[in-house]
Formats: C-alpha cells, sequence, structure tokens
C-alpha cells in the first residue's frame, strides 16, 4: 500500500484533471476537495472517484470549463445552475454565494443545480464554519443512484441523501456532522469492494431481502440495497432531504423505478447562517466551546479512552496526514496509476485524452 505525501497527491490528481481539459484553478478545487475527503478517513469520497470522474469528462457529461449561473436571487436566498460543471467547484462556489448573502442578510440559502458528483459535503460546511458561519448541506443525486431501500422494502428506492452541519468553535476545529442517511455511503461500499474486505451485517441486503457481508452484493448482479441508518429515522431524514434537495434545486426527486444509477446532476440545499445575526460570534463559540467540553468531561466506556466530538476524528486524522502522508489502496493506486501513464503518453503524443479505465466498481 504505498504511502504519499499531501503535495505529491495533490500533484498527481491536478495532472490528471488537467490533462483532460480542466483549468488550472478549477483542478485545483477538484483535486484538493478529493485529497482533503481522504485525508479525513473518507476515502469513499477521494481518491476513488478520480476513475468516475475522469470518464465523466470524456463522456461530457461533466464540462471542466463550466461557470456557475445565477437563474434567481433575492436578498437572502438564490437559486444556481452548475451548467454541468465539476460538482465540488460548483458546490464550493455555491457555498460561496450562500456566505456573501448571509454577510448581508443574516442567511443565505441557495440551490444548486446541473452539477455532477458533489463529494463530501462536510467540505463545504466547514468552509462555512471556517468563516464563522454555520453551514447546513444537504443532497440528492437527482432521483438517481437510488441506492437505499425505504424502511421495510427491500429495493433501491432512494439515493444515500447525505446532509452535513458545520458549527464554529472556540476549539481548534470546528463541530461537524457530516453523515449518509444510508448505513453507509455507496463510496464505502466501493471502497470495500476495491480493497477486498467485507462489510458490517445490516449495511446491505440481497436483491431478495437478505443480509449479507459481501460488498458485491450490492452491485450484482442482480442488485441489492443499502439500508437506511436507524431504520425509520434515516428513512424519514432521507425523505425530507429528496424533497429539499431534489424537489427545491429543480433536479428531481425520485420517483422513477428505473431510472439510471449514475445521474447527470446532484440536486443540492446550501444554507450559510451569519452568527453575528443573532449574537456576537465571540459568545457563540464560547457556549459551543463549554459544551464540547462538557461532553468530553464525561468518562469513557470501557475500551475507549476518550469522548470525541463530531468532525474531532476528523481534524485527527487531517493533521496526521500532513505529517505522514496518504496511504491508498493497492487497487486505487493502481487505476491511479494506469490514467498517470496513459497521461503523460498522451502529453508526449501532443494527443487528446483517450478513454479511462472502469473505476473500482
Amino acid at each position: 500500500m504505498p504511502v504519499l505525501t499531501v503535495p505529491a497527491l495533490t500533484d498527481a490528481l491536478t495532472q490528471i484533471f488537467r490533462a483532460i481539459g480542466t483549468p488550472q484553478a478549477e483542478a485545483t478545487v477538484v483535486a484538493g476537495h478529493l485529497i482533503e475527503a481522504e485525508a479525513a478517513g473518507m476515502t469513499s469520497h477521494g481518491v476513488i472517484r478520480v476513475p468516475q470522474y475522469v470518464r465523466a469528462v470524456e463522456e461530457g457529461r461533466i464540462i471542466p470549463t463550466a461557470q456557475l449561473k445565477v437563474v434567481k436571487e433575492t436578498a437572502a436566498t438564490a437559486v444556481l445552475d452548475g451548467g454541468h460543471g465539476f460538482g465540488p467547484v460548483m458546490a464550493q462556489r455555491a457555498m460561496d454565494k450562500a456566505l456573501q448573502l448571509a454577510e448581508h442578510a443574516g442567511v443565505g440559502v441557495v440551490t444548486l443545480v446541473n452539477c455532477s458528483h458533489t463529494g463530501r459535503l462536510g467540505n463545504y460546511t466547514e468552509h462555512a464554519a471556517g468563516q464563522g458561519k454555520i453551514g447546513i448541506a444537504m443532497v440528492n443525486a437527482g432521483g438517481h443512484g437510488q441506492w437505499v431501500a425505504p424502511f421495510g422494502g427491500t429495493t433501491g428506492r432512494l439515493s444515500t441523501n447525505p446532509m452535513s452541519i458545520g458549527v464554529p468553535t472556540g476549539d481548534d476545529f470546528p463541530l461537524i456532522l457530516d453523515i449518509a442517511t444510508s448505513a453507509a455511503p455507496e463510496g464505502k461500499i466501493r471502497a470495500l469492494l476495491a480493497a477486498r474486505k467485507p462489510i458490517p451485517e445490516n449495511w446491505v441486503v440481497t436483491h431478495d431481502g437478505r443480509s449479507t457481508t459481501s460488498p458485491a452484493d450490492l452491485y450484482g448482479p442482480p442488485r441489492g440495497a443499502l439500508l437506511p441508518f436507524g431504520g425509520h429515522k434515516g428513512f424519514g431524514l432521507a425523505v425530507m432531504i429528496d424533497a429539499l434537495a431534489g424537489g427545491l434545486s429543480g433536479a428531481g426527486c425520485c420517483h422513477q423505478a428505473d431510472a439510471p444509477m449514475d445521474g447527470k446532476t446532484d440536486g443540492v440545499f446550501l444554507m450559510a447562517i451569519s452568527v453575528d445575526a443573532f449574537l456576537p460570534l465571540g459568545a457563540f463559540r464560547q457556549e459551543v466551546r463549554a459544551l464540547t467540553h462538557h461532553l468530553k468531561s464525561t468518562p469513557p466506556a470501557p475500551g475507549l479512552e476518550e469522548v470525541l466530538v463530531p468532525g474531532e476524528i476528523e481534524a485527527r486524522r487531517k493533521a496526521r496526514a500532513q505529517r505522514e502522508g496518504i496511504a491508498i489502496e493497492d487497487a486505487v493506486w493502481d487505476n491511479l496509476t494506469t490514467i498517470l501513464q496513459r497521461v503523460s503518453r498522451l502529453r508526449q503524443a501532443g494527443n487528446g485524452p483517450a478513454s479511462a479505465p472502469e473505476s473500482p466498481t
């Protein structure tokens, strides 16, 4: 399993995206987004996604040079169109728009459509928290990617519908909740499949509703389904996210059973809240700091050393990655090196990009 420094991995991914026609600024954003997810331990949203993104560009489903368009705007809201650009690029710009609105109106709410896979939502809410704002993000797959069975069902009817909330604190890291409403993100199953590792019980059911520990059973054929986390609770939250992210954005909710798994757009709902519109930021940070310290003061359960609050373990992982580098699974690295070799040959020949290799799934 190779271990790369963050700068070396950033350079490799940036080269790949530049070679398929992505401008430098956008290539830097996409590479940085994937590496930050990888460093945080979200391997399901990290470098394993590179072949998927490359293939989407080469098939014309992602337009690397797309620009964000404001379709409609009020003092506190905006409807945005990503022009089928990279999800990490468009979602970052959309959150920046929400932050701009919040700076003047106290709150900024935006929807985003026509962008590709948005990646790790915690990146956007952490960005908001870093500016002293509360960030909220929700995403559906525009009616596609129906990996998740409803509570009590056995076949996919919803996407993994993740959400994230970021809150500024007076500590070294913000509070970051970043969860899928399924028992695990689909990308986590993909990562375990690539690593040839089993999945825990009660994450996935086979096509006939049996629990399985084989990640391959999700993909079939015939295809299985992810389960919602917490039974009816995760299911209910997923339905509401589908309505807000899919319905309100115009990307579309899940309603077609045979919708393609690989959709063309995410539906995105983003909110930024200015703390100063309610009370001084310093006072809020002091209150949240007291909350986190209170939570961590509890005696840890047997076998555990301490209580960790949301976002703490990811912050530690990112700090460790900066010091020690990032380990990449062999199968994922093989895909990356294949793409890098092809990029090198194309540059030497002065030709355009060829077909990308298949993703691990």
